[in-house]
């Protein structure tokens, strides 16, 4: 029987310091595929940081836990801490917020925020998966200017922590169909890893495609996945509109 691989064996080796864009459109669940990476981390006894822009945070914990990521109690267990961007109480010793913030002030708040976790969960003694959730809703928040000195901080910040001895890589998830089209190529330039994935509804089906089409490894190979969801045939009289 045909051993069948998973997302992350297709990009083959991560690099310290690794960069992964996984880029899916409006009718897409590619952003399912970065809960799932990061869950893959947890379960090697890694550490995983979440950072939420995109929705309050209730709503925020039923969506990952709808991709099969329980943060509530990942986060209890001390495997998981999360950065609560998005305004709003939360009760828990595990997220952190970086209170209130525009263009000017969020970078410098944000990495305050970063380095003490780092320091409460004393992160140089493991490896650490950060997923930010999302680029397109940190966009729409403080446009393109804020998310490239943002990630551009984070490349002369992240060569220096992977000197020091600091084992880490992030996955960045963006709606492509949200953030300009230069902004989406630039972040595609420096990434060290690129997942595309598009959702398509045809009359009798619903398509999705997952391409890995970057990666750092020599043995490393572009692939296009494909999953297809069949329509369900009913009569009018079953459904309810």
């Amino acid at each position: 029987m045909t051993k069948v691989k998973t997302v992350r064996e297709y990009l083959r080796e991560i690099t310290p310091g690794g960069i992964l864009l996984l880029s899916y459109d409006q009718y897409s669940l590619g952003w399912k595929i970065g809960v799932r990476l990061v869950k893959e981390e947890i379960e090697k006894g890694n550490f995983a940081l979440l950072t939420n822009v995109a929705v309050p945070f209730r709503k925020f914990c039923a969506r990952i836990e709808a991709a099969g990521l329980d943060v509530i109690q990942e986060g209890k267990n001390g495997n998981l801490a999360i950065i609560n961007v998005f305004e709003g109480e939360t009760h828990y010793d595990f997220v952190y917020k970086v209170g209130n913030v525009d263009g000017g002030t969020f970078i410098s708040k944000y990495v305050e925020v970063k380095r003490q976790i780092i320091k409460k969960y004393n992160l140089k003694e493991r490896k650490v998966v950060h997923a930010f959730v999302t680029l397109d809703t940190l966009y729409e928040r403080f446009e393109a200017s804020t998310v490239k000195k943002l990630f551009q901080t984070r490349l002369f910040a992240g060569e220096k922590l992977v000197e020091n001895g600091y084992w880490f890589w992030d996955i960045l998830i963006v709606n492509r169909d949200v953030v300009p089209k230069e902004l989406h190529s630039w972040m595609v330039s420096i990434s060290d890893y690129v997942i595309f994935t598009q959702g398509i509804l045809k009359e009798n089906e619903f398509v999705e495609n997952i391409a890995v089409l970057k990666g750092l490894s020599r043995e490393f190979r572009p692939v296009v996945l494909q999953m297809k969801t069949p329509a369900v045939l009913t009569s009018r009289e079953r459904i309810h509109i």
